[in-house]
């Protein structure tokens, strides 16, 4: 266990030590990027730190209706809708969809109605298509599931839908793929199937690559009016206006970050390509590690990587490196010689 005395970014103290850090979700670093500090201050001269008021209220501040018109255009739909965080957009965005919703394996939490019996992937789609094409019960049916899955580092598969026979809402987590994967970090949403059949809604925090307190959902504008019906919408404090602020002006600096975390991604596959047993995708930031290696030795090198349980704090810990947009290529090649010295050691 490692109690972080400040702040991480490229680095984190621990212990009054300083280690490489490659853990947490501050994908794109902006949590250390000071251009970003400097709009994050001319937000609160402008709006205070905290919006003590609710959306639904008569007295408004414009900059929400900016950023959720920004992420309309980002995710391809006609409306967005705030929610002060992922989990919340998530419950929210199942809470308004009746009838059947069938969960694919791994869903988050956050949008979990129907846990699915099966545990593969490809499994799950086979027998999706099935059930929605062949069973003359469903008429209008949905699924929810998650773009990306971050402790396997893969980005689902959505291709099945090209076969269903039926109109199908999918709701999507893409709390760990917008911002990151896609056209110009547009997440999940062009690598999907269109059709008069399908419509999407997609839910996603805001702190995994935007790096700001929050949560949407992104759908059409029917969806969009029952949202903000919702108690959970019209009854919480709304997400800090500031944060807003620095999102909505700062859409230049998260294209600087998204591209030197690309090159980070690129550089570190190299680094470790003769090393067995790490799993990665090319398009994200986290590489999987052999379960039985010992992250106390990598401690002892001076680099913190995440490792815990989840989502079962009694299971098997997940052993990931995390790369963020702040780590050098001198900081990559350390961690990959360590890599190579533990691992062909066991």
């Amino acid at each position: 266990m490692h109690y972080l005395e400040r702040t991480p970014g490229r680095t984190a103290l621990s212990g009054g030590k300083e280690y490489l850090f490659f853990s947490g979700y501050n994908y794109l670093g902006m949590n250390a990027d000071s251009q970003f500090a400097r709009l994050l201050q001319e937000g609160i001269c402008k709006y205070g730190w905290l919006c003590s008021s609710a959306r639904v209220s008569n007295t408004r501040f414009n900059i929400y209706e900016e950023c959720e018109a920004l992420l309309s255009d980002i995710t391809g739909s006609e409306d967005t809708v705030l929610f002060p965080s992922g989990f919340s957009a998530g419950r929210a965005a199942i809470q308004v969809n009746d009838g059947e919703f069938f969960n694919a394996p791994g869903s988050h939490p956050a949008i979990l109605k129907n846990k699915a019996l099966q545990t593969d992937y490809n499994e799950w789609c086979r027998w999706f298509l099935s059930k929605i094409n062949d069973d003359g019960n469903y008429g209008i049916a949905g699924f929810a599931g998650d773009s990306v899955n971050p402790l396997r580092a893969v980005v689902n598969d959505f291709s099945f839908l090209e076969e269903v026979q039926k109109e199908v809402t999918g709701i999507i987590d893409d709390s760990h793929g917008i911002g990151l994967i896609g056209d110009k970090g547009s997440g999940i949403h062009a690598l999907l199937p269109a059709g008069a059949l399908l419509e999407y809604i997609f839910t996603y925090s805001l702190s995994k690559a935007f790096g700001i307190l929050g949560g949407a959902v992104s759908c059409s504008k029917e969806i969009a009016g029952r949202l903000r019906a919702l108690p959970d919408y019209a009854a919480v404090t709304a997400t800090l206006p500031a944060q807003m602020y620095a999102f909505v002006n700062g859409q230049e600096i998260y294209s600087e970050q998204r591209e030197k975390l690309a090159r980070n991604i690129t550089y570190f596959s190299l680094c470790i390509k003769d090393i067995q047993g790490i799993q990665y995708h090319p398009e994200l930031p986290m590489f999987i590690l052999p379960e039985d290696l010992d992250e106390e030795l990598l401690a002892g090198y001076g680099i913190i990587i995440s490792s815990f349980a989840y989502p079962d704090p009694s299971g098997k810990k997940i052993k990931r490196l995390v790369l963020n947009a702040l780590h050098t290529p001198k900081d990559l090649e350390y961690v990959a010689e360590c890599l190579h010295l533990i691992l062909s050691k066991g």
